[in-house]
């Protein structure tokens, strides 16, 4: 094989892999980072809502156990 020369086999796959991605939306970075970031907001305020109601649930649960006693 000669110097800087890459084996078809290889060459083809590379040729493939580029003609998937031309036909395909590419994300950029800038747009990746963005969209991974409003994922992770997104995340943080569903475990944020899921905190409150279980924390709400327990109180509920610990005023009617109170009740109950007396």
């Amino acid at each position: 094989m000669a110097k800087n020369k890459m084996p078809p086999e290889l060459l083809e796959h590379f040729k493939k892999k580029a003609a998937k991605k031309e036909g395909k939306d590419v994300e950029t970075d800038e747009n990746k980072k963005e969209s991974d970031n409003s994922r992770r907001k997104e995340a943080v305020k569903k475990a944020r809502v899921k905190m409150e109601e279980k924390s709400r649930s327990n109180r509920d649960k610990q005023k009617e156990a109170g009740q109950e006693r007396s």
